[in-house]
């Protein structure tokens, strides 16, 4: 039941309002940067605990599942028991998850924190979009959304570097530990400037679809990151599969008897609002395909050093950087559609460039690449968020909209480097040379040419599919009071 309470105007000024985005923006920096802070890490933190790589690789891992598994969950909570508290709660949660993973003392110890950290994580995602939608005026809402997509970038472009210098001059315990003061300012942050909000709508919590979905999510996430690794047909995979299957389909005939469904199922009779969510989830896709073999390509095509192809990969999301706030602010002026369109002929140019590289493309060349899939992500990812808000009406399901765009995203994203993964080293083996991940430097570089150029092929494909899918979309520009309760920017 909706609570119209929940629209009354809080009255506040145009500089609360930025500190709220930034807040917001502070958390989605946080959720970007450890999801790749960590990762460069796990080789330390194997030589520390005396752990096989294998079992080393669940710090990531759990992270990723819990995450991405929770996401929904907590956007519906969201929706029932008030974005202000549910948030606070997330940067606690989040902060203690961290101190706690400093202090392992074991590795198990220190996967079962990382999932604690998840947890908030998922939290602060989950709501974080949810908010902006709900407390920004429509008329400036791409702008805000091109700041948080910005924060994103950066906490992506950072990581990695920030990560390993981290890890080599202070130590992998303060990866976690520098997320603890930040935690404790955006709660003290939180309290002054985040409105004491009522829930827009008004129910019982669908605890069953909740456990159906985490079921449903982790499985498919986990055959998707592992499946590559311990074989596509393996018993470990057909079991999930089935699994996942009956895991999905009794969500699906659980939701459509929620009183308060975790997700609005009837939302996706709307051809734009799937439209939307495909774009969505193709974005992430391609992006973090790409990103997953550029790496093997600058090191063990162009013989790069891991520090120089480091920072050559961060030239995507300074591209990001540069675009999102300028997506935010045109879409506000001219509507988002015009800028996904341009942003989707971007992402689909940089892939083709990328396509046609070989063994002695220059830098230059692969740097303008990047930057140019990077502009044109940053260009689509808030333009696309807005498209789908279009398509639906959002008051009271702020949270549900996010929480499902937040995880398309990450199924995206998980999805994009099985895929090119998969077709990557089936090309290899096709060709009779070596499918191992670790590519050796035994083998001729030029004989790893055609495999990359196969992937790229298809990201730039995709790309041109997101083109397609932005062209045909309806945007609906709407202007609705209901957004406006912290004012006008």
């Amino acid at each position: 039941m909706t609570n119209p309470k929940s629209t009354h105007s809080a009255g506040t000024s145009n500089g609360r309002l930025w500190l709220v985005i930034f807040l917001i923006s502070i958390a989605a920096f946080m959720g970007a940067l450890d999801g790749t802070i960590v990762n460069i890490s796990l080789p330390t933190l194997s030589e520390y605990f005396k752990a096989d790589l294998a079992t080393v690789s669940w710090v990531a891992m759990a992270y990723l599942l819990v995450l991405s598994s929770l996401l929904v969950t907590f956007g519906r909570i969201g929706d029932l028991r008030g974005f202000r508290k549910t948030y606070l709660i997330g940067f606690a949660v989040f902060s203690a998850g961290s101190m706690l993973c400093g202090l392992s003392p074991h590795i198990y110890i220190l996967i079962v924190c990382r999932a604690l950290q998840a947890l908030g994580a998922a939290i602060l995602q989950a709501i974080g979009g949810a908010m902006i939608i709900r407390y920004v005026p429509e008329e400036n809402r791409g702008t805000a959304l091109g700041v948080w997509i910005t924060f994103s970038a950066i906490g992506l472009a950072a990581g990695t570097p920030l990560g390993g210098f981290i890890c080599q001059h202070w130590g992998w315990h303060w990866i976690f530990f520098v997320n603890v003061p930040i935690g404790i300012i955006a709660i003290i942050l939180g309290l002054i400037v985040l409105p004491k909000d009522i829930p827009a709508i008004s129910g019982k919590f669908d605890l069953a679809g909740s456990g159906l979905i985490f079921a449903a999510l982790g499985t498919l996430l986990f055959i998707l990151n592992m499946g590559n690794n311990i074989g596509w047909i393996s018993p470990m995979v057909i079991v999930l599969v089935i699994v996942s299957t009956a895991a999905w389909t009794g969500f699906i005939i659980q939701e459509k008897r929620a009183a308060i469904p975790l997700i609005r199922l009837d939302l996706f009779r709307s051809r734009d609002f799937t439209i939307g969510i495909a774009i969505t989830l193709l974005v992430m896709l391609v992006a973090q395909g790409s990103w997953y073999m550029l790496p093997f390509y600058l090191e063990v095509e162009r013989g790069l050093a891991t520090d120089v192809a480091g920072l050559v990969l961060l030239i995507p999301a300074l591209g990001m950087m540069l675009a999102g706030p300028a997506a935010g602010y045109l879409s506000d002026r001219i509507g988002s559609k015009p800028i996904c369109i341009l942003g989707s002929i971007t992402m689909t140019c940089g892939l083709f460039i990328l396509a046609a590289m070989k063994t002695t493309t220059s830098i230059h060349y692969i740097s303008l690449a990047l930057l140019l899939e990077g502009i044109g992500i940053g260009f689509t990812i808030p333009t696309s968020f807005n498209l789908i808000l279009s398509a639906s009406p959002a008051h009271g399901d702020e949270g549900m909209l996010n929480s499902l765009v937040a995880t398309m995203r990450n199924m995206g994203a998980v999805m994009g480097i099985a895929v090119f993964g998969l077709i990557f080293m089936s090309l290899l083996t096709v060709a009779g040379l070596s499918s191992s991940t670790t590519l050796p430097h035994t083998t001729p570089v030029s004989a790893y040419v055609p495999a990359f150029r196969a992937t790229f092929i298809l990201g730039a494909v995709l790309c041109a599919v997101i083109l397609a899918l932005s062209i045909v979309v309806r945007e609906k520009r709407r202007h609705s009071k209901r957004l406006g309760l912290l004012g006008s920017v």
